[in-house]
């Protein structure tokens, strides 16, 4: 990201990518570090939304749609997503996604996402404390995946993301859903809220029943299905 960052600077124009397969400095949601090791396919997308920065929420959300088309159409696997982008199978980490937004005059002039699959991954390659709670897609496949072709969907999937998002009328929204395994469990958030995840609003912020009966709307932030400990 940091180079696609640069590149954007300079003037590079929407759609402009950058892959590879190894990262020496990854970075995940809320500050943290993303494990990066061999075998996965990262990649970082320019886009230019002109959006306000509000509408970022929904923007990742609707990346985590993209990346499960992609998967799905180069795969045959699909994954669920827990709110609001991680990718999951078998209840493991399988993708993560961030984006990183330009901001000026209230506007996000430009925004690069952040996307990394763990594809040909192997367990041992994890670090210890990942291993029992992150995926691979070579897990679920008979043979390993072929990330050239996933890298193109990826792409594919990515350009009519950029394409759609003006217009979208419901289509990503109703597929986020039906994916989405956060629905209907009891989740955390990291104030130290907890509640029961009723539904998902237009712009795909989580309402979340709290105990005291009231309904909080969440458009940012992270909802985990376990208590943090």
């Amino acid at each position: 990201s940091r180079l696609l960052r640069a590149l954007a600077e300079s003037g590079a124009p929407a759609g402009t990518a950058v892959l590879t397969e190894r990262q020496t400095a990854g970075r995940g949601r809320l500050g943290r570090s993303f494990a990066s090791p061999p075998g996965g396919l990262y990649l970082s997308c320019l886009l230019r939304p002109a959006a306000a920065p509000e509408a970022l929420g929904a923007l990742t959300a609707r990346t985590a749609v993209a990346v499960r088309r992609a998967i799905l159409r180069t795969c045959g696997l699909a994954p669920e997503i827990k709110w609001v982008n991680d990718l999951l199978m078998d209840g493991r980490k399988l993708c993560g996604i961030l984006a990183e937004a330009v901001v000026r005059g209230g506007r996000a002039e430009s925004v690069i996402l952040g996307i990394g699959i763990n594809a040909e991954t192997r367990r041992e390659d994890f670090p210890p404390e990942l291993r029992d709670t992150a995926a691979s897609l070579a897990e679920f496949l008979p043979a390993p995946p072929d990330r050239l072709a996933l890298a193109a969907a990826l792409l594919t999937a990515l350009d009519d993301l950029a394409r759609d998002c003006p217009a979208d009328r419901g289509e990503y929204l109703a597929e986020y859903r039906a994916a989405c395994v956060t629905l209907g469990k009891r989740v955390f958030l990291t104030d130290g809220t907890e509640g029961l995840a009723e539904g998902l609003g237009e712009d795909f912020s989580l309402r979340l029943r709290l105990p005291d009966g009231s309904l909080r709307q969440v458009r940012s932030g992270e909802a985990s299905l376990h208590r943090a400990t």
